[in-house]
């Protein structure tokens, strides 16, 4: 019978062993530096890369519509870095988490345009009136 017990000490002993050097290794995962994300990285976005953190439309759109653009087509949102037109952190990560709706005509407003054009203001009347599938 003491043999059993013993057996099974063991056996425990080996588990317990087993699961420190697990938690170790979990432990050395969880503390070592994770890279950066890209929001993180970098303070301006070309035209290209706000298209691929929003999304939804075609990169054509994006270059033939400047209202659809970071700051509505507004100049002062806009800077040029090596020749290539660029937008600013902030103002991507903004516009980004804005959609077709009331929002973007407010969005619009902010940005300081006056004129907002008679197609961008059916679209947003468009995307309030789309009902939520049940």
């Amino acid at each position: 019978m003491s043999n059993n017990l013993d057996l099974e000490v063991k056996e425990l002993q080996l588990q317990n062993q087993k699961l420190i050097r697990a938690l170790d290794e979990i432990q050395k995962l969880l503390s070592e530096k994770k890279p950066e994300t890209e929001f993180e990285t970098k303070e301006f976005y070309t035209l290209e890369e706000t298209w691929r953190i929003k999304g939804g439309c075609s990169l054509n759109t994006l270059k033939a519509n400047p209202f659809l653009r970071v700051g509505c087509g507004n100049p002062k949102y806009a800077r040029y870095i090596g020749g290539r037109l660029c937008f600013t952190r902030s103002d991507t990560i903004v516009w980004a988490s804005i959609c077709d709706g009331p929002e973007y005509i407010e969005y619009a407003k902010k940005c300081g345009i006056t004129v907002i054009p008679e197609k961008y203001l059916r679209l947003a009347k468009k995307a309030t009136n789309i009902e939520v599938a049940k």
